[in-house]
């Protein structure tokens, strides 16, 4: 991996390591559980990485991964009929996004049909389109604990896919660091 490539991540990932475990505590600190706010959690990590050249400009990243992660639990609320609209006080528009998904974001994409049906299917529906676990466990006839297994065997199955096709290193912690995109 070459320094520039180190270096297009950094400014993500050290904003990430430093406010991550605050984002979690704030989560949960409105009635989530552990699962939900994880999802939560990658749902932001992946908007950071698709805001890659915006963010990395940003003056307060914190207050951007704050303002996304409140967002995101709102709809979330909202999808679980928890929250109605008129309870919601004013929030600050999401940055748009001014280019196409981060590159990272189409390795995943451009590996899914290396994956077998059934990971491609849970991967795409719960992590890319954000279906609810418990949603996807009704509509596939499974229980919660079986669609979570299910979910994180494919994950694991999908990291493998990625490291070999896409270059993808992962730090200390076992969290994506840096990719040098699809090969081959």
């Amino acid at each position: 991996m070459t320094d520039s490539t180190r270096q297009r991540y950094t400014c993500i990932e050290s904003a990430w390591r430093a406010h991550r475990d605050e984002l979690r505590g704030f989560l949960l600190k409105r009635g989530g559980d552990r699962d939900s706010v994880d999802d939560l959690l990658q749902t932001v990590y992946a908007k950071a990485l698709s805001n890659r050249p915006r963010f990395c400009r940003l003056d307060s990243p914190r207050a951007w991964l704050f303002r996304v992660a409140r967002n995101q639990w709102i709809d979330e609320q909202r999808r679980s009929g928890r929250l109605k609209t008129s309870e919601v006080p004013e929030m600050a528009a999401e940055p748009p996004v001014d280019e196409p998904l981060d590159d990272l974001i189409g390795c995943i994409h451009k590996t899914l049909p290396y994956c077998s049906r059934d990971d491609a299917d849970i991967i795409r529906r719960c992590d890319l389109e954000g279906l609810r676990q418990a949603d996807y466990a009704a509509r596939e006839g499974l229980t919660l604990p079986a669609a979570k297994a299910r979910l994180r065997r494919a994950r694991q199955r999908l990291r493998a896919c990625l490291i070999e096709r896409c270059g993808i290193s992962f730090d200390e912690q076992g969290r994506v660091c840096c990719h040098l995109g699809e090969r081959g």
